[in-house]
């Protein structure tokens, strides 16, 4: 019987920890130097020496542009109903509407993405800028567009 107590409080106080680490909230994602973006670019697209010093001119140029902000990977509110995801039939909050400050700083944010594509395809061969492109495409929840997780991936 006394076994049987402890064990049954051993499994609660395991299910009390696992609930109370997922109401966490998530941390904001580290953000990246110029130097290890152009690290990690060199190694994904194969970028030469010459490639590599004018990539990093540029990231240093830009590195303000991809500091996080909201909408830019940091952590999301708790959603509504406290749960993980909606199913069809609940309603989601209407989305607040953007200030002209914030219509402002998106157009310039945007202009400034524009003009660092385009020297970034001025630095890079035309494969080496498709493979950066499609690495980069974003779909309308934060994902690959293709719908495919890198996570995810199946075994074929």
């Amino acid at each position: 019987m006394r076994k049987l107590v402890l064990t049954m409080f051993a499994l609660l106080s395991v299910t009390a920890v696992t609930a109370q680490t997922d109401t966490k909230e998530r941390k904001a994602p580290k953000e990246m130097t110029p130097e290890e973006m152009t690290s990690r670019m060199a190694k994904d697209l194969d970028l030469t020496d010459a490639q590599k010093t004018k990539v990093l001119a540029l990231n240093k140029e830009y590195k303000d542009m991809f500091k996080g902000g909201p909408g830019m990977g940091g952590p999301r509110g708790p959603k509504p109903d406290g749960k993980s995801g909606a199913t069809d039939n609940q309603q989601r909050p209407e989305r607040p509407q953007m200030t002209d400050a914030q219509k402002a700083e998106m157009k310039k944010h945007m202009e400034q993405r524009k003009a660092y594509d385009q020297k970034l395809k001025s630095i890079l061969t035309a494969d080496q800028y498709k493979s950066w492109q499609k690495q980069h495409k974003r779909g309308p929840k934060g994902g690959p567009r293709d719908g495919k997780r890198p996570d995810k991936v199946s075994q074929e």
